[in-house]
């Protein structure tokens, strides 16, 4: 593994190496310190605010900019890094679009800020709304709930990167010493945490429409088997019904609320050139689960993750 700062070699400078992503925040954020006196005896470079990170492995896995330098310490720089989802997080604009695809309002948004694409679908969904003063990411996933939801969004080395969750697989490994097999990370997982709830449950969903103050229900779609077990938990979904059909709502909404919430988080040892990030889905136990969140560090030339994880499917 290699950091780069502004392209020159850190690496023997870099301690206390972390970095961490989820679904929920569409950059990945880096830190890391450099001891001063090292640095002062040794020539090393010393990274400022604005600077470029890249990380190696076998390729290039992240890059990034310094937001913030810690210097107060008389031994140690400490830096707070972004990948560029940042700048999609804090730059704010407006649009309009009339029946455009949704990969073309994406590239066309992408093209505004120069953003480069390192991969999108083909989503062929009319985009037909106004946004007023939203973030690009906001507006960015706007259009893909509109396109039915189920996207990761991220940002690599190569640009913004759109996939459905479910399309990559992480399959972790390490080895126990140079000399022994490839050994399947969560095999050996520690630290774990696991929990069932059904706080956010619905088994019940009214559809409904609203005329001049007047509400009308336009479909009511039941679990009964939930609802004899748990007790009656309703959703109500009101529906423009020129641009929606009540009970393909109602349908899709109690299939997508009548689960329960299954949590789980453990830690792993991974390769040093393996990366389990959020989106991603991993195998545990004979169960699919989605990585909400990965939280990576390197501690003596080992790779260790926390992963944070939710059922898939």
């Amino acid at each position: 593994m290699n950091i780069y700062a502004d392209r020159i070699n850190i690496t023997s400078a870099v301690s206390n190496l972390s970095w961490q992503n989820t679904l929920a925040e569409l950059a990945t954020t880096m830190s890391f310190d450099i001891a001063k006196s090292e640095a002062q005896h040794t020539n090393i470079y010393l990274p400022h605010e604005g600077s470029i990170i890249q990380m190696y492995t076998n390729d290039e896995i992240f890059r990034g900019i310094v937001l913030t330098v810690d210097d107060g310490s008389k031994t140690s720089n400490k830096y707070t890094v972004c990948d560029f989802g940042w700048y999609l997080n804090k730059s704010k604009e407006t649009y309009q679009f009339n029946s455009m695809p949704a990969h073309k309002a994406i590239r066309k948004v992408c093209s505004d800020f120069n953003i480069e694409i390192d991969s999108i679908p083909e989503l062929i969904t009319n985009i037909t709304k106004i946004y007023f003063d939203k973030t690009i990411s906001e507006i960015l996933q706007d259009i893909l709930e509109i396109c039915g939801g189920g996207y990761n969004l991220d940002v690599t080395p190569k640009g913004l990167r759109i996939y459905k969750i479910g399309s990559i697989y992480a399959y972790p490994e390490f080895r126990l010493s140079p000399n022994t097999h490839l050994i399947y990370s969560p095999l050996l997982r520690g630290n774990t945490s696991h929990s069932v709830s059904i706080e956010d449950m619905k088994n019940s969903v009214k559809v409904i429409t609203e005329k001049e103050g007047n509400y009308s229900v336009k479909a009511t779609l039941k679990d009964d088997s939930l609802i004899s077990k748990y007790g009656l938990l309703q959703e109500i979904v009101k529906i423009d019904p020129e641009k929606e059909n009540p009970n393909n709502v109602a349908k899709q909404k109690l299939s997508e609320l009548s689960k329960t919430k299954e949590t789980f988080s453990f830690e792993i040892i991974e390769a040093i050139d393996s990366y389990t990030r959020a989106g991603y889905v991993i195998t545990v136990d004979g169960s699919e689960y989605i990585v909400e969140g990965s939280g990576h560090s390197i501690k003596n030339g080992i790779h260790y993750v926390k992963l944070d994880l939710r059922k898939f499917g």
